[in-house]
């Protein structure tokens, strides 16, 4: 057994291994690993730098650390990752929400309250961990929200974070294909599908192409593939005036508006710029 350290040397220590790893930010990861092992809080990390560290937290510091050298990410060796102020379980079997898939929420969450719908609907399709459609019921009083997911796997950590974060959750859990299996129509559907090529998946770093859920990254050669899907799905499933936010990787932007606009001739449909001004989402409103 490692002879117990002060926490500051574990926590300096560790940083530096996570460093030699090609870890970004090893100090910053390396506190939140120390704060996952101890049960601290940041606060309370840091009034105890000066004191030994537990001899079974350092244990799990320690393997928690030798986990995130093999490019584990981050948010699987705690379990949970915050979304939209609100801390989601993910696991394995789920994409690790990202800071950009926030703007489904905002643009939904903004066109339920223009148009004032009353008990909205909404469908979050390929759904993982729930984070869009759970933060968005979170945010909106009255939403029936309806999870699916082609994984079963996927949708028990939903179910999991849909009832400790729905103070009154109405939420269904679909297994199937997109909108097929789901009853609708909807005033609102948001969608975090794969869009990455297949051939770009070489490309990406080994926290996602090694360790995320393939069939949650990549649906094919193009990208684009279920997203083109789904629209086909839409003009029999939203609601005069219902909204759909899908979430693209920059570059496919024009063609999911441009198929969007032959699918619903008379729907309104733009493109959504996420923070870093990258076009990040296409919404459509429905005529």
């Amino acid at each position: 057994m490692t002879t117990p350290a002060m926490l500051r040397d574990a926590w300096l220590a560790a940083a530096a291994e996570l460093e030699s790893a090609d870890i970004d930010d090893a100090r910053f990861e390396a506190e939140v690993l120390l704060r996952h092992a101890t049960g601290l809080n940041r606060a309370q990390l840091y009034a105890s730098l000066t004191d030994e560290i537990d001899p079974a937290a350092q244990q799990r510091f320690e393997a928690a650390i030798a986990e995130r050298t093999t490019r584990k990410p981050l948010a699987y060796i705690t379990g949970t990752r915050e979304f939209y102020r609100l801390e989601f379980r993910v696991t394995p079997d789920v994409l690790i929400p990202r800071p950009e898939s926030e703007l489904l929420v905002d643009a939904a969450l903004d066109h339920i309250r223009q148009a004032r719908f009353r008990t909205p609907e909404v469908a979050d399709v390929g759904a993982g961990s729930g984070a869009v459609g759970i933060a968005l019921a979170r945010h909106r009083r009255g939403v029936n929200l309806i999870c699916s997911d082609v994984s079963r796997d996927a949708l028990l950590v939903a179910r999991d974070n849909a009832q400790r974060l729905l103070r009154r959750p109405k939420t269904s859990f679909i297994q199937g294909d997109l909108l097929t299996p789901l009853p609708g129509p909807f005033h609102c559907v948001v969608a975090n599908l794969p869009y990455i090529p297949e051939e770009r998946l070489a490309e990406l770093e080994p926290e996602v192409a090694e360790h995320e859920p393939r069939v949650a990254l990549t649906p094919g050669t193009r990208g684009t593939e279920l997203i083109l899907r789904l629209i086909t799905q839409l003009p029999s499933r939203l609601h005069s005036n219902g909204v759909a936010v899908l979430e693209v990787d920059p570059g496919q932007e024009i063609a999911i508006a441009d198929a969007a606009r032959q699918m619903l001739p008379n729907a309104e449909v733009t493109v959504l710029d996420d923070v870093s001004q990258q076009p990040r989402a296409v919404r459509i409103i429905a005529g």
